[in-house]
């Protein structure tokens, strides 16, 4: 049980220094206590709490519309996987900025780590990413219908994206959990947005034609902005507050405008290297995007 929280302890480094960069390499034994299957070191919370927050849960869950047949209906998954304010402000905005954009009002449901005195979302934990995703599965039309998911937490140099909160849950994702998740629900269009260090790393095992996946970084690379008190990272706050709601461009277009701003802004502090933020498009999740889109207007 040790090595968990030798995996967390390393993506705390994230959130030290200027520039909000990652850890030295963890020892490959302390790197996967869960054998490859995605778990978490949880302490029990309170009774009172933990019901609060099983019916904070449930309403999230309840409140998910059904998708209309023979209509492209689009659904949201913002994730705030790590305890600071800012993860559930980037995660909470994020969430909003997405479901007005892709028409997914009354289809998006937010989890985040807390990062406020007062809990208003479901607890981002593993197994409640595993019920949104399995619920909105189970609402969709698989070939008609997009999921988009966004995580935003500190990132790892060996791929993993953090879960903690408060020293209560420690644990960490890979691109393949998440995959494998989808693939389990029959959700085959998907969006996958990362904003996290070393997020390049989960392109890859998301290469195919039905999926868009956007990270924050490539996948040797710190990204940056993830100081406690900041209200976005860098990547959300050009992807999602400058692009996409500012400026009203496109997902892709506002990608593609967050890397030209992001790198201006680490020019300007200093920060080497650049995060250099990577992008894949396959034809048809580009495609449904795209539609989804230009039916919310």
């Amino acid at each position: 049980m040790k090595r968990a929280w030798v995996v967390v302890a390393t993506l705390l480094a994230c959130a030290v220094g200027p520039a909000g960069a990652q850890p030295q390499p963890v020892p490959q034994q302390a790197r996967d206590p869960f054998n490859g299957q995605l778990g978490s070191i949880e302490i029990v919370r309170p009774p009172a709490e933990a019901a609060r927050l099983a019916r904070l849960m449930g309403d999230a869950l309840d409140g998910l519309q059904p998708q209309r047949p023979g209509r492209l209906d689009t659904y949201v998954v913002s994730i705030g996987f790590w305890g600071d304010a800012v993860f559930e402000n980037e995660a909470r905005q994020a969430g909003e900025i997405l479901g007005d954009h892709l028409g997914a009002e009354g289809r998006t449901i937010t989890l985040t780590a807390g990062g406020h005195p007062q809990r208003t979302f479901p607890a981002a934990t593993p197994g409640n990413l595993s019920a949104a995703i399995g619920h909105i599965g189970s609402l969709i039309d698989p070939n008609e219908d997009l999921v988009v998911v966004f995580l935003t937490s500190h990132g790892a140099n060996d791929g993993s994206v953090g879960i903690r909160e408060n020293n209560r849950i420690n644990s960490a994702i890979r691109a393949t959990h998440l995959r494998d998740m989808l693939n389990a629900a029959n959700i085959r269009n998907r969006v996958v947005i990362v904003s996290a260090c070393f997020s390049g790393a989960w392109v890859g095992p998301f290469v195919d034609d039905n999926t868009v996946i956007l990270t924050a970084a490539q996948h040797d690379r710190t990204s940056f902005g993830c100081q406690p008190q900041r209200e976005w990272t860098f990547f959300g706050d050009a992807l999602f507050a400058h692009g996409v709601r500012d400026r009203d461009e496109s997902l892709l277009a506002a990608f593609d405008s967050a890397k030209v701003l992001i790198e201006r802004w680490e020019r300007e502090q200093s920060l080497t290297p650049p995060s250099n933020p990577q992008r894949y498009v396959g034809t048809r999740g580009g495609e449904l995007l795209r539609q989804a889109e230009r039916s919310a207007r």
